[in-house]
């Protein structure tokens, strides 16, 4: 508790440009003490990146490779969930068909998504430390 307040009112003690560091901190992990948000967060990546890769795909006209919207919004979903656990290397069970020629904005999708997915992890590991921390 007491660390939480610290870094509260070290938030609201530091110059503007920093301020925004200390409230994402707080806002996505309640500073490392939450591991419901980290949860929370992983799922709406999870959600929206999907969305994003399925409406990319469709715009690219790759529907040719599966076999109606359905199966390629399936695709969408798995590759948003690789790309969030990629420390797990899920890549490997993925087929590689919608990847075979990535664009600028599928790269940058991937890595973006990637990137959140790997501190969402560590965020969730910090709650989960801290919720099973022996006292």
């Amino acid at each position: 508790m007491f660390f939480r307040k610290e870094m509260e009112l070290t938030g609201h003690l530091s110059p503007w440009y920093t301020r925004a560091t200390y409230w994402l901190y707080h806002l996505v992990s309640d500073y490392g003490h939450s591991y419901w948000r980290p949860i929370a967060g992983m799922v709406g990546v999870w959600y929206f990146w999907s969305l994003f890769y399925a409406l990319h795909f469709m715009a690219r006209d790759q529907l040719h490779l599966c076999m109606d919207r359905v199966e390629l919004l399936l695709s969408a979903m798995g590759l948003s969930f690789a790309n969030i656990f990629a420390v797990f290397g899920f890549y490997r069970r993925f087929p590689s068909d919608l990847l075979a020629d990535p664009t600028f904005v599928t790269v940058l999708l991937t890595v973006s998504e990637t990137l959140l997915g790997f501190v969402f992890l560590f965020f969730l590991g910090l709650g989960l430390r801290t919720r099973f921390r022996l006292r």
